[in-house]
């Protein structure tokens, strides 16, 4: 295995131009392609079992507490391995690892269709977290690897829109799998992605595998990982036991878990989070806005088609084509925003699109009990969200040292998908505390008998409206010149 410093690295997988300017990797489009196919993959997984999770839960005759873990627990562990994967490309070489979660994810899609019981899937579903948390993370690194600086929004808006186009595809694919060939075949499908192993061993450049001659800080990541999965799991207590001495305890716990984090990054020779790094005001103000975006498009995700089908009797196929317009806007804009954000900087796309995820949001909870009024709503959420996550993610790959880019990156989606668990368990967590005949907290008709739905649904709106309050504080394009 090479080993070289970090700084060589960059300079030998990104060459110049004979004017010292950046040049891209002559196989870029071919690379660029090889990562969209895989994100699309992955992101199709994630859209279609929203669609399946009712069905799931019938099947195994369990509530959405539990067969919410489904996502919650795959969330869970993408998120902290996002940041593992990151320090792990820098450490083991981005190329092997990047080929090694994909055959996690696609092994794991295998066993979940053929789980025996919810528990072997919540399991199974974990570990494919795990692998999946590569896809992102270092496919966002790759590109930082074979694209100059000044195009790679315009790259990262390629992924992201090959992200929106199977958020689009996914919940009627879903719907139509599950409502012909059940739930199971949503994961023999994403199973597919095993093919692009191959490809990837002879496509993607060997000096992806240097390395920067550093430590894996695994005390580090015990402390974080174990941190946050307390955190999560304290929604399981609430949903459990209530407002208890247990639930007292394990927020003790969690918060002594963090507490060692910071305590241990600070004493560290080569710590899992580098100081300079995590206390960036700008990463961490950029890292907060795409945490509570993308936990109010989690927890709604998951929400919308849980009381669509059980509320409003719709069919699956028909689930999919009420999410199918917020999913679509993701495909054709989120391109559109990382020119965007190139051209006048991240604040002003992230601040609009935190006021249409809010506007969203509350057109839904207002209208559950009508599948056109809450397509509508996801039509301006897909619209709001192509402009958080697109900008977000190229500031980060800007403000981030080069020597830090995967770790730095793989923060960030930990910090990111973190938000969506918690979205997620939040939801479903505000959905199980209310009685079944809950009345609603806004005065509409339209609400129905999905009342504890839409309820849930305004308290994920607050999280939206607090981002809109943070986005003020992005930087701006100048304050990003000077980063």
């Amino acid at each position: 295995m090479a080993c070289t410093r970090a700084a060589p690295f960059m300079s030998r997988t990104l060459a110049h131009n004979p004017d010292g300017t950046e040049a891209e990797h002559p196989n870029t489009p071919w690379i660029l392609t090889l990562l969209c196919c895989v994100v699309f993959m992955a992101v199709v997984n994630g859209t279609m079992i929203n669609v399946g999770l009712p069905f799931i839960g019938r099947d195994f005759g369990v509530s959405e507490g539990t067969y919410g873990w489904m996502v919650t627990g795959f969330t869970l562990t993408f998120g902290i391995f996002s940041a593992i994967n990151g320090r792990l490309g820098d450490i083991f070489g981005i190329k092997r690892l990047y080929l090694s979660g994909i055959s996690v994810f696609g092994s794991a899609s295998l066993i979940v269709a053929m789980a025996p019981s919810i528990e072997i899937a919540i399991v199974v579903r974990i570990l494919q977290g795990a692998g999946a948390a590569a896809m992102p993370v270092l496919g966002s690194t790759i590109v930082t690897r074979i694209v100059p600086s000044a195009k790679r929004g315009w790259a990262m808006g390629i992924i992201l829109s090959t992200v929106g186009v199977a958020a689009s595809i996914g919940p009627f694919l879903g719907g139509v799998l599950v409502q012909f060939l059940g739930w199971r075949a949503i994961f023999v499908f994403t199973s597919i992605v095993l093919c692009a192993i191959p490809i990837g061993l002879k496509l993607l450049p060997e000096e992806l595998n240097d390395t920067d001659g550093q430590h894996f800080d695994v005390l580090g990541a015990a402390f974080l990982g174990l941190a946050v999965a307390s955190l999560l799991y304290s929604f399981e207590i609430v949903e459990e036991s209530g407002f208890t001495y247990v639930l007292a305890i394990n927020l003790a716990a969690s918060a002594t878990l963090h507490g060692l984090f910071w305590w241990w990054i600070g004493r560290a020779k080569e710590p899992f989070a580098p100081r300079e790094l995590i206390g960036n005001i700008r990463f961490q103000l950029v890292a907060f806005v795409a945490f509570l975006s993308n936990s109010t498009r989690f927890g709604t995700i998951v929400l919308v088609p849980i009381f669509l089908i059980e509320v409003n009797k719709l069919e699956p196929v028909m689930v999919g084509a009420v999410l199918f317009p917020g999913a679509l806007a993701i495909a054709i804009l989120s391109p559109r925003s990382g020119a965007v954000s190139d051209k006048f900087g991240p604040r002003l796309p992230v601040l609009g699109g935190s006021i249409f995820i809010v506007f969203g949001n509350l057109i839904s909870a207002s209208f559950t009990g009508s599948p056109i009024w809450v397509g509508l709503g996801m039509g301006l959420y897909g619209i709001g969200f192509a402009f958080i996550q697109t900008p977000c993610t190229s500031a980060i790959s800007r403000i981030v040292p080069d020597r830090y880019t995967g770790v730095g990156l793989g923060m960030f989606m930990m910090i990111f998908f973190m938000g969506g668990a918690v979205g997620t368990a939040l939801s479903i967590t505000a959905v199980e505390l209310q009685p079944l005949d809950a009345a609603s907290w806004l005065p509409f008709e339209s609400i129905g008998a999905a009342a504890r739905y839409s309820n849930a649904m305004l308290v994920l709106t607050g999280l939206g409206m607090l981002s809109v309050l943070l986005a003020w504080s992005i930087p701006s394009k100048a304050e990003m010149a000077q980063a």
